[in-house]
């Protein structure tokens, strides 16, 4: 059972697309691997009354919905089938409930050898971003395993997944994720654990951080630059050896980046290209489209105040899913009782963890999801509720080395 809980904890991490969509449902291995920690949270809820009583809430405000919908009992928008597709409703349930995915991961017995097997998915990730970037973005993808099987086959389907770059056409390092911001948010939550775990056991991370801050810039995605910069200002900050001699390296470093950018800047290449028309050459008062969802939402509380309770999932009537920015997500389809479930559930389970080096992937992450989530497609829930498990272990582990 170790075995194959290990390796569907592999898939999950590294391989995340692997399999194929039928009738356009994806059925992938991951999928198989999220509902296993799920379950095997669920158990574990089931012998611990506080566990159990936090984890009844938010499938009692699914029943809600479901009620509510069913009964109509706030108006006709509510009423006969859902806007949303079979496929986005499950994506939604099964994200939320990911959060059993956290409890799963505690039960985890061999931890421990985690930290080698996360470090081996992060360096795995890392080369196959680099190989799309040096032999062709389409020539490294292998169907069914690094990308579902049905994309893989179809000729040009990462630009067509929101990855291409017009304006220089460049097209987003998605790895085996398939979209840059999705293999992004999950590299952030990767890369900063692989890191905390170097931290914790007094390894250099200067390899892994400087593979990390590579990638991420190959994702061209402002968001993730977002994340990547608040954990390193974590880290610097909370610093327990901000000594005189670590100040005057810091420093050194930035007079080391400054003189890398001039570099950069002054010269013909990928990374200046990306950043000139990442940050300088677009307009981002609307936000990338997001503020116009944000505004139709407002709108639709405005004429129907059940909306911000009820949330949107069983929504009758077309409208633009904020699926970008996470806590407006939560709030515009699962209503505002699940946004303070979720907010107060990982609280609860990062104030374990907020003193240690185990809270960088976290900083990382929900920085970068104030602007583009990512949580709604299931293999960053199923991530983020896996390494807070692991990251939770890894931090009883070291705490208790240090006492013993």
């Amino acid at each position: 059972m170790v075995k194959i809980k290990s390796i569907l904890l592999f898939i999950t991490l590294a391989l995340p697309k692997a399999g194929a969509k039928i009738g356009g449902f994806p059925l992938y291995v991951s999928l198989i691997s999220n509902f296993y920690f799920m379950l095997s949270g669920m158990l574990y809820v089931m012998r611990r009354k506080s566990e159990l009583i936090i984890s009844i809430f938010p499938i009692l405000i699914l029943f809600v919905l479901f009620l509510f919908n069913q009964f109509s009992f706030t108006g006709d928008n509510y009423l006969g089938s859902s806007y949303l597709n079979a496929a986005s409703i499950i994506a939604y349930v099964s994200s939320i409930l990911s959060f059993f995915c956290y409890y799963g991961a505690l039960r985890i017995k061999n931890p421990d050898e985690w930290k080698k097997w996360l470090s081996f998915v992060f360096y795995i990730l890392v080369i196959y971003a680099f190989m799309q970037k040096i032999f062709g973005d389409y020539v490294v993808v292998i169907p069914g395993i690094t990308a579902n099987y049905q994309d893989a086959v179809t000729p040009d389907f990462l630009a067509g997944k929101n990855n291409m770059i017009w304006g220089i056409g460049y097209l987003k390092a998605t790895a085996t994720y398939q979209n840059g911001n999705l293999f992004g948010a999950n590299l952030l939550l990767i890369g900063f654990s692989v890191i905390a775990n170097c931290k914790s056991d007094s390894k250099k991370v200067l390899l892994p951080l400087v593979l990390l801050c590579t990638v991420v810039l190959l994702t061209a995605s402002v968001s993730i630059y977002i994340g990547l910069i608040a954990s390193l200002l974590w880290m610097f900050l909370t610093s327990k050896n901000r000594s005189a001699s670590s100040v005057i390296i810091f420093m050194v470093g930035l007079i080391a980046l400054s003189v890398i950018c001039f570099i950069v800047f002054t010269t013909d290449n990928i990374f200046a290209q990306i950043i000139q028309e990442r940050l300088f050459n677009r307009d981002i008062t609307q936000g990338s489209g997001r503020i116009e969802k944000i505004s139709e939402y407002l709108s639709l509380v405005s004429e129907n105040p059940w909306v911000l309770i009820n949330g949107m999932l069983l929504f009758n009537t077309k409208f633009d899913e904020v699926y970008e920015i996470l806590p407006v997500a939560i709030l515009q389809i699962l209503g505002l009782p699940m946004l303070l479930f979720f907010i107060y559930f990982v609280i609860a389970k990062l104030k374990k963890i907020f003193n240690s080096v185990y809270i960088l992937p976290f900083i990382a992450y929900f920085a970068a999801s104030l602007s583009d989530g990512a949580f709604w497609l299931p293999p960053t829930a199923t991530n983020l509720f896996i390494l807070m498990g692991l990251c939770t272990l890894w931090y009883k582990s070291s705490r208790a080395s240090s006492e013993g």
